[in-house]
């Protein structure tokens, strides 16, 4: 028999083809093949963005920006925040609010703690609301106004952390430790192991690189959390102590367009126009990760990263900054970095280029951690677990 807990109602704050909604789309897959024919979902997206088409696949999509502002220039930011959000969304919100309580739901399923203005009004359908952290009380205060973190923490029934850095900072907001599950990023399956010498073979036909270039590689979107201008400033240590070709591929789109301007000039100031690549948002960077002899992920602050996740599942090294906390749920002390400077973590790239056979003994260590225990089959009985012990409000 079809109940309400089987109908779940999905809210993303957008459809980037970034960590959260990359993660929210495994969720979803995950679910409905444990979940059989009777499961169901309607997605709102707080913006568009890539994977929205992705979502269409589990059921209706709604969307609360207007298309126009899903860019990223000057004008579509504007357009969100000066007209479409503060007048024609709650209106919108309600609206649909009445459409769902005909067939109701069973469950609000809140994608990221950047969702706190719609919840209360979410909270009218009657359902429980889980919320789903991605986000560490840096990005918490950043992404929220506080009126907006204090409706996220006062509506939702249960949280999920990514890592057990985010159950803290959630327990120092005032959250009860029997209200936070520890829900990490996982994969759906394991990749096949790639040969680090063909993948890196066509990845430098791909990018018209020299046969035979060592790659070390950074990714997420050009934005200071994220360290593009530490990988950058790392990139000059390590191009004066690794014997050429190398090259320091960053992959990821440009949000901050002042900071990518710098980062930019930067590197032709250190006249590295010829090893450091700007790749820019890529589909898929399984590939590029296959052919790194070292993934760096140089933020500042990462509550899980799905980067150190995804490179590590093909046995590659991720070396990150202790201070960025998350991380430190998959990555081997020995692999994170103490000091968050860059010349420290060029220190240790250096070390692992100099010795190959330590640094696949390490990328070998990762992906056995990540099969053990970073897998959709564990990871998808919690939740629904979790969902169906909680009452309805």
């Amino acid at each position: 028999m079809v109940t309400a807990r089987d109908r779940w109602l999905v809210v993303s704050h957008e459809a980037s083809n970034s960590g959260a909604p990359r993660m929210l789309l495994e969720i979803l897959r995950g679910v409905r093949a444990a979940s059989g024919n009777t499961w169901s979902c309607e997605t709102l997206l707080g913006r568009g963005g890539p994977l929205a088409g992705k979502f269409g696949g589990f059921g209706r999509v709604r969307q609360m920006t207007h298309a126009w502002a899903d860019g990223a220039g000057v004008g579509s930011k504007l357009f969100d925040r000066l007209v479409d959000r503060p007048f024609f969304q709650p209106a919108r919100l309600r609206r649909w609010i009445e459409e769902w309580r005909r067939p109701g739901f069973g469950l609000v399923y809140a994608n990221s703690a950047t969702n706190g203005r719609l919840l209360p009004l979410l909270r009218t359908l009657g359902c429980p609301i889980v919320t789903h952290v991605h986000e560490l009380d840096y990005s918490l205060r950043r992404f929220n106004s506080p009126a907006e973190l204090a409706a996220t923490l006062r509506c939702t029934d249960h949280f999920l952390a990514v890592s057990t850095a985010v159950v803290g900072d959630l327990l120092a907001l005032g959250v009860p430790r029997d209200r936070v599950t520890r829900v990490p990023n996982f994969l759906a399956e394991m990749p096949r192991p790639v040969d680090l010498a063909t993948a890196r073979y066509q990845i430098c036909q791909r990018l018209q690189l020299p046969p035979g270039t060592r790659l070390v590689t950074g990714c997420g979107h050009i934005d200071w959390v994220k360290g593009p201008d530490l990988f950058v400033e790392m990139a000059g240590f390590l191009a004066r102590q690794i014997s050429p070709p190398v090259a320091f591929l960053w992959l990821g789109g440009d949000i901050d367009r002042t900071l990518a301007r710098a980062v930019r000039a930067e590197v032709r100031r250190r006249n590295l126009d010829q090893q450091v690549r700007f790749v820019g948002a890529v589909k898929d960077a399984g590939p590029f990760f296959a052919a790194s002899e070292v993934v760096t992920v140089t933020s500042r602050v990462e509550s899980f990263s799905r980067i150190a996740l995804e490179a590590g599942a093909l046995g590659r090294p991720v070396v990150c900054f202790a201070a960025a906390r998350g991380p430190a749920d998959l990555v081997d002390p020995e692999s994170m970095v103490a000091d968050l400077s860059a010349p420290a973590m060029a220190a240790m790239v250096t070390d692992l280029l100099h010795h190959p056979e330590e640094a696949a003994r390490r990328g070998q260590r990762l992906r056995e951690r990540i099969a053990a225990d970073f897998t959709e089959e564990k990871w998808i009985t919690e939740i629904l677990g979790i969902v169906e012990g909680l009452p309805h409000v």
